[in-house]
């Protein structure tokens, strides 16, 4: 941890009440499992646990305090409202002693591989970054936490699933750099309304430092919505017009990765981006504006776009045991998402393409309307067969045969693996649902 704290400190920050003696802690735990001498346990409460059961372990693991949301029978402790906050102020308290920038990035799609293309990027650079999907109330403190004096920049995910979450977020991260890749339609269930998660996403600017620059996507339609929340702060955009500050022209896409012209403050350079698909360029322009406020040179920026982000179910290129390429993109879903995967899908050069999909969660009730488009968006694409996997994903199979399209309809994951697995190099696979459809079930009965 970057810096000791002092129980009153703690107290302090989390509006809490000291109880016992106050001394000085060198880390911040939630599970008792990390305990280290010297530390303070925070008794979070989940939906299938309550810390405060394992208090009296912390405290014998060696803990020296705890925080609390009720009264505990150990010596030292901090007795707040809500520890799930309290464990974000104490947070707080660490990123507000971080010298260096941090770099927070929210929106419907993207947004894990700009951290992760980012944080790659800035290779001359000690770099902490979100890992995996701690982007929630507990990823993001946990990760501050784990700054040391020796980083130098700060990337940080923040996803939300319920109105208000980002809020709370941009109060513990109060990024110095915002980075919103787009608002479409996922999270419905949680947020409802597509400007319902546009005003959600924009509260990380809202909740961003007073000085802070603000990269936005200038070609989604809350692009206005949101230049007015940054204010007084720097706006730095990028889309493929003109009008933004950073745009792509002459763009070839290609089946592994694309090209184009980046268009920046006068200056115009031909650009390799790894990866597919014209999202990729979008995560690409986000990616370079950062680096040019981080102070990278536009060359030198916009050449580390040639090198590949690795984002486990990503679209991530994998071989089947007969020779079929499998796409892997089973890190989660959205609408969009799965239409751009489907472009990838669409540009590879095989006899035949296949889709194996698994359902979209929280879609609420735009669920099977949304399904239904996907199949219809599949057909038009000229994906040659789609394999849906469960009842809902059934849908977007419906709609894929009401056009004339190939529709396989399947229960189970293994069945699924069964119909493609005598697939061979003539034939490209792409697996996608999202995260609550455990699709990297299908990938792993493929290629074990």
């Amino acid at each position: 941890m970057l810096i000791n704290l002092t129980l009153s400190d703690i107290a302090q920050a989390c509006n809490g009440e000291l109880v016992g003696d106050d001394c000085e802690i060198n880390a911040v735990v939630t599970d008792t499992r990390k305990i280290t001498s010297g530390c303070i346990f925070v008794a979070i409460k989940g939906e299938r646990f309550d810390g405060h059961d394992y208090v009296t372990q912390a405290i014998d693991g060696g803990a020296l305090a705890v925080v609390s949301e009720r009264d505990v029978d150990v010596q030292n402790y901090v007795k707040v409202s809500n520890t799930t906050l309290a464990y974000g102020a104490i947070a707080r308290l660490v990123r507000d002693a971080f010298k260096g920038e941090v770099v927070c990035i929210t929106g419907s799609n993207g947004k894990t591989t700009v951290k992760d293309w980012l944080a790659q990027s800035l290779s001359n650079k000690n770099v902490l970054k979100t890992r995996a999907n701690l982007n929630n109330q507990i990823g993001v403190p946990q990760t501050l936490l784990e700054l040391e004096e020796n980083h130098q920049v700060a990337v940080i995910e923040a996803g939300t699933s319920f109105t208000g979450e980002i809020p709370l977020l941009a109060k513990i991260a109060h990024p110095d750099i915002v980075i919103l890749t787009n608002a479409s339609g996922s999270h419905f269930e949680g947020l409802g309304d597509l400007g319902s998660i546009a005003k959600e996403k924009g509260a990380l600017i809202s909740g961003s430092s007073s000085a802070a620059s603000v990269i936005l996507n200038a070609d989604d339609e809350y692009f206005d919505y949101w230049c007015g929340l940054a204010g007084d702060r720097n706006v730095y955009s990028f889309g493929f017009t003109a009008a933004a500050s950073l745009y792509a022209s002459e763009i070839v896409l290609g089946a592994e990765s694309s090209s184009a012209l980046f268009h920046y403050d006068g200056e115009a350079l031909p650009v390799t981006i790894a990866g597919a698909g014209k999202h990729q360029i979008a995560n690409g322009m986000a990616v370079v504006l950062a680096m040019l406020i981080l102070g990278i040179d536009f060359k030198q920026a916009t050449d580390k776009l040639a090198a590949p982000v690795l984002v486990s179910g990503r679209l991530e290129r994998l071989k089947a045991k007969n020779g079929a390429l499998i796409i892997n993109d089973c890190y989660n879903a959205s609408p969009k998402s799965v239409e751009a995967a489907i472009d990838v899908l669409s540009m590879q050069s095989v006899e035949e393409t296949w889709l194996i999909l698994g359902a979209l969660g929280e879609l609420g009730e735009q669920r099977d309307a949304i399904h239904y488009g996907l199949g219809e968006y599949a057909r038009d694409k000229g994906i040659s067969y789609l394999i849906c996997v469960g009842p809902v994903a059934k849908v977007a199979g419906v709609a894929f045969r009401d056009k004339g399209g190939n529709a396989i309809f399947c229960e189970t994951h293994n069945e699924a693996a069964t119909v493609v697995r005598p697939l061979d190099k003539k034939h490209a696979i792409l697996v996608k649902g999202s995260r609550s459809a455990k699709m990297e079930n299908v990938i792993e009965a493929l290629i074990n």
